[in-house]
């Protein structure tokens, strides 16, 4: 047998690397809204908020961002030892996962958005949701359909249940 053979479509679809992939590719897509942002910002500064109450929510937009972000990634990182022991089961109905499909990025979006509030950039804040609709569409659905491929029914009910915010 040939080891230089290619494995077939179905079963690269299933491999973890291909959602990392997925998932590192929407994490860049927010970092750069954010340094096109500040650059934008720094070209036009266009302030929009005079009260500093804004910049307070932002901060505190960024701490609840970074909290769910990490509650997250600690969740699917505690559970990768009982994933082999779930079987047929899912481990997607718990912690964080049991409101949100993707609350890493909907932590992000938080962070991001909050950011922008901080530092007062209406082009941060334009460029933020566009980073939250081109994620949401290119990468969450991406990121959905390579589950349900893998895990089938289980994560179908799952997307039933638990719907995904924004």
């Amino acid at each position: 047998m040939n080891k230089n053979k290619k494995k077939p479509i179905e079963e690269s679809r299933y491999r973890s690397s291909s959602v990392h992939q997925l998932l590192f590719l929407s994490y860049s897509v927010f970092l750069f809204s954010v340094i096109l942002g500040v650059i934008m910002d720094i070209i036009f500064p266009f302030r929009i908020f005079s009260n500093i109450i804004f910049q307070y929510i932002g901060i505190l937009m960024i701490i609840l961002g970074s909290v769910i972000a990490y509650w997250a990634q600690s969740t699917s990182g505690n559970y990768k030892e009982e994933k082999a022991k779930l079987k047929n089961k899912t481990y997607f109905d718990r912690g964080p996962y049991k409101y949100l499909r993707s609350p890493t990025h909907f932590g992000l979006f938080i962070m991001t958005l909050g950011l922008a509030l901080m530092i007062n950039s209406l082009f941060s804040i334009i460029f933020t949701v566009l980073a939250q609709i081109i994620t949401k569409i290119f990468f969450v659905r991406k990121q959905e359909k390579i589950l349900e491929d893998k895990y089938g029914e289980v994560y179908v009910n799952y997307k039933k249940k638990v719907k995904n915010w924004l």
